[in-house]
This record gives structure tokens, C-alpha cells and sequence, in this order.
């Protein structure tokens, strides 16, 4: 949080919120969210991993054709799980990711000591935003997904 408790992130908001909007020649559709996909070389592997690690839960699976898994979270967060070789997708270095997860926990540290402990690798330690009063962290899944992790203090 800012020293003027806020504030200043609340003017800029409301600004935003009356700033004139330039007129659009071809409205965009309205899009609606999705699960995020994520790109496996070992498919039933990280499947299982993202249940048995970060508790999510299989609400649909394709093995004919192709290769696809739809998982949620009981807090609500959904993913896909698709074969990368499928999407004809060669996988680099999945560090070098644009796009980032980022998931939020009550306890920073012992979450990243449980992905260790699951076959995680932690790229980011644990540590503590002084300036800002929070928890963050970072690590990847076995196939080297990136994830950041922070606690509900990170604004």
C-alpha cells in the first residue's frame, strides 16, 4: 500500500473509470474467461501432479483423438492440460514464459516446502516485500511450468 494509504491508486482508478474511451470501428465480441492451458510432454504425469500436488480435481478428460484434461480447484481456479507434440508445440525453456500463473496462499514458506517435497523445483525462495507487506515466491512443476506464489497481503 502507498504511504497516502491508497489514495493514490483509488484517483488513478476513478480516472480510469471517466476517462473518455476512443470509439471502436469493429466492436470486439465480448470474451468471457476460460481455464489457462498448460502444454505437457508427459501428459499423465503432470495430470496427476497438479491433483496430487496442487490439489486440483479432473472434471473432464479426452484420450481419443487427442489429449486434453480440464482440472479445477475447489477455490475455483481452472486449468487445461494438453500434449505439447499434439499442438505441434516443441517445448524450450518454459522459464523463458511471457505468461505467468500466479496463485495465492495463506502460507508462502510451507507451500513452497511442499512443492519441493512433490517434485517441484523452487525458482524463488520464499521471502518478504517490506516496502509492500507481503509473501512471495516462485516455482516451477516438473516440467518446468513457471509459478509465482504470493499471500493475500500482495496488492
Amino acid at each position: 500500500m502507498s504511504s497516502d494509504g491508497g489514495a493514490s491508486s483509488s484517483r488513478v482508478t476513478a480516472e480510469l473509470d471517466h476517462a473518455p474511451q476512443p470509439e471502436r470501428r469493429n466492436p470486439m465480441p465480448e470474451i468471457r474467461p476460460r481455464e489457462t492451458v498448460i502444454l505437457a510432454s508427459d501428459f499423465d504425469r503432470l495430470v496427476t501432479w497438479y491433483v496430487d500436488v496442487l490439489g486440483f480435481r479432473v472434471t473432464r478428460r479426452f484420450d481419443d483423438g487427442f489429449h486434453y484434461c480440464n482440472l479445477e480447484t475447489n477455490t475455483g481456479i481452472a486449468i487445461g492440460i494438453g500434449v505439447a507434440s499434439e499442438m505441434g508445440v516443441s517445448p524450450g525453456d518454459r522459464l523463458g514464459n511471457t505468461v505467468i500463473l500466479q496463485f495465492e496462499v495463506d502460507d508462502v514458506r510451507s507451500f513452497l516446502e511442499s512443492i519441493a517435497a512433490a517434485g517441484g523445483s523452487i525458482r524463488g525462495e520464499a521471502a518478504f516485500n517490506e516496502k509492500d507487506r507481503f509473501w512471495f515466491g516462485m516455482f516451477t512443476d516438473p516440467e518446468g511450468h513457471p509459478f509465482w506464489v504470493v499471500d493475500s497481503n500482495c496488492p
